[in-house]
């Protein structure tokens, strides 16, 4: 199938819903002696290493996701291994390890469904001081840079993507994603999951580039094959997921394109299990929403999807965050930010929950539309009735689907967890998916995961910034989208993200990643 075929998506979709007959019907145990390890190493590489004694953002968390703070476009900034390092590690770093009944959990700067850590990070370095050109990986494990291809690579990317601006930037970030490591808990559905994760990185590193005063932008469209070829990683087993450029050189001559007939990296990595399984459905999905040429990358851009509609609800409710000097730094908040194991059932305040929800709408430069609107159930918001909300990000205001108390069902729709029944909000990010799909094809489905993803991990820097929780959760598909959109069945859930007042926990087990 091609990516015009958006059956594709589709049936993929459909085929890896959860429901209650679905999760009982089908179990699955997890095979502890097989599971993934969550480094790729590349024994063979040599090393860069990066700056161990790193100055984190000090701006405050939510001017920083929001792009309150920094230049207009960055366009003169340096960049350097000191803004690298401070990028990757905000992004996808390891930032803290516990030992819990003799097992060690590694816990990184971003949010991940189940703690496994799924996405790897590359950088193809140009214009960076003090790190030759060429194609590097990052490495959280001992935060290292390890070199794979010498050589300017922006050229290259440039023409893969259809985006010639690329050429100007100062480096190139590429995110890629490893299935088995969210597959060996997920299984086909890890192909969400995996988008997810990405979105929670790019919400830290947009964040983080905002504070640094470094442009940066997401770029979906692009040629997989020979971004592939550039990793030298087959699509099946490892997929590319997005671009980051950082910066821009002012006035700087066109990088070179680079060879299109690439060899083999020819570096051997340490396996991640003693045996991988292989989900057909997510490599099908994978391959039918690959673009096979520059031009198709540059028709996606070129698509348009009407702005989300439907359901309607009462009056419109404005709520007023926080001011920026009452959130955290960035930097603390990052180090703090883990995933809530129990909420307390206690209220937030109406502005906490709109420093939460204001913070996370702010504009983001990506070559795609936004796609994904907040439905909420209020369980306990002082100064919120308790209800079901539409959140509409393009007005920034709340609106009132229906009142009334619905915290039995917002446990139940996230799979009967007690999260979402104590949580102060459960948000629910939807889509209209056919009609992404009719505009982008199968890649429709890639950015509208990705987009929920990062929104949710704007959301949890916001919670963490302000002494709040957060968790995501996954969900009961179709009693979800009928529960928040009962007239309209266009909308689909994509990701559920519970918020409130964690609960003092006595006993020594990790948080979730």
């Amino acid at each position: 199938m091609s990516d015009k075929d958006r059956t594709a998506a589709r049936l993929y979709h459909e085929v890896t819903k959860h429901s209650y007959t679905s999760v009982r019907s089908n179990p699955h145990r997890l095979d502890w002696d097989n599971r993934p390890f969550q480094y790729k190493i590349y024994p063979a590489a040599g090393t860069l290493a990066m700056p161990r004694e790193i100055e984190l953002p000090s701006a405050p968390a939510s001017a920083a996701i929001a792009g309150r703070v920094g230049t207009a476009n960055g366009a003169d900034r340096t960049v350097g291994l000191e803004e690298i390092t401070r990028l990757l590690f905000c992004t996808g770093g390891l930032t803290r390890s516990r030992i819990v009944n003799g097992e060690e959990y590694h816990f990184r700067a971003a949010a991940s469904a189940g703690a496994l850590y799924p996405i790897e990070i590359y950088l193809a370095a140009g214009a960076v001081d003090g790190v030759e050109r060429g194609l590097y990986h990052f490495s959280p494990a001992d935060l290292k840079l390890r070199g794979l291809r010498r050589g300017d690579w922006r050229g290259y990317l440039a023409e893969a993507a259809a985006r010639d601006d690329l050429r100007q930037s100062r480096a190139v970030l590429i995110f890629s994603a490893l299935y088995w490591r969210s597959a060996w808990k997920y299984r086909a559905r890890a192909y969400r999951y995996c988008f997810w994760d990405a979105g929670t990185l790019l919400a830290n590193l947009l964040a983080a580039a905002n504070a640094d005063e470094i442009s940066t932008e997401i770029i979906t469209f692009f040629a997989d094959a020979p971004v592939e070829r550039l990793l030298d990683v087959d699509g099946d087993r490892e997929g590319v997921v997005c671009l980051a450029p950082l910066g821009r050189v002012p006035d700087a001559p066109a990088a070179p394109s680079g060879a299109t007939a690439l060899p083999p990296i020819g570096l051997d990595t340490i396996p991640l299990s003693a045996h991988e399984v292989v989900y057909d459905d997510l490599v099908k999905l994978h391959r039918a929403s690959s673009l096979d040429s520059p031009d198709a990358a540059a028709a996606c851009r070129e698509a348009r999807l009407a702005p989300p509609t439907g359901t309607g609800g009462g009056p419109p409710v404005m709520i007023e965050p926080l001011a920026d000097d009452e959130t955290a730094e960035l930097g603390a908040t990052i180090l703090r930010r883990g995933s809530t194991r129990e909420f307390a059932r206690e209220a937030m305040d109406a502005a906490e929950l709109g420093t939460i929800l204001m913070t996370a709408r702010a504009p983001v430069r990506a070559d795609f539309p936004f796609t994904v609107e907040p439905f909420l159930i209020v369980n306990a918001v002082d100064g919120l009735a308790a209800g079901v909300y539409r959140f509409r990000r393009a007005a920034g205001a709340l609106e009132l689907l229906r009142a009334g108390e619905f915290r039995g069902e917002a446990g139940y729709l996230c799979l009967e967890q007690p999260l979402g029944a104590d949580c102060s909000a459960l948000i629910c990010y939807m889509a209209r998916l056919d009609e992404v799909l009719e505009a982008f094809g199968n890649r429709g489905y890639r950015i509208a995961h990705l987009e929920a993803g990062l929104l949710g991990g704007r959301a949890y820097l916001a919670a963490y910034s302000i002494g709040r929780g957060a968790t995501g959760l996954t969900f009961y598909d179709d009693d979800a989208a009928k529960f928040f959109s009962p007239d309209d069945p266009a909308w689909s859930p994509l990701l559920m993200l519970a918020v409130g007042a964690p609960k003092r926990r006595t006993d020594r087990e990790p948080d979730d990643g």
